[in-house]
């Protein structure tokens, strides 16, 4: 089977580039990185990643969480959040919105790669 596809929507530049680096290192395609929900809304509408990695708070007028409900709804792809937010009422948030993951940061490959491989079984599971 192929590595799964995994887009990135993260605001902040140099996290993106460890996110680009230890999906390389793990072997995974990546399908772009976007630091607003809008940018990458935008790019689903012609590519359709296996996964999402999404940070809560981006750049733009939406946070990840109303971005990943709007992809969830129209395409059905799952989303892991990233973010350094802990909060309950942001947890809360992220889990009710049928999340495959929750990670914070600081993230670290091996991490990363078992959630991505969770999220994705998870989700080709019958529902």
């Amino acid at each position: 089977m192929d590595k799964p596809n995994i887009l990135i929507v993260e605001d902040d530049s140099m996290l993106c580039t460890v996110f680009e680096m230890f999906l390389e290192e793990l072997g995974y395609v990546h399908s772009g990185t976007y630091k607003s929900g809008e940018e990458a809304l935008e790019h689903l509408l012609n590519n359709r990643p296996d996964l999402i990695l999404m940070d809560i708070h981006l750049d733009g007028s939406i946070d990840g969480i109303e971005t990943a409900k709007i992809v969830l709804e129209k395409y059905n792809i799952p989303i892991i959040y990233i973010s350094g937010d802990s909060d309950v009422s942001t947890v809360n948030r992220a889990v009710l919105s049928n999340t495959y993951g929750f990670m914070t940061k600081p993230v670290y490959k091996n991490s990363l790669s078992l959630n991505i491989e969770f999220a994705i079984t998870k989700h080709q599971l019958p529902s």
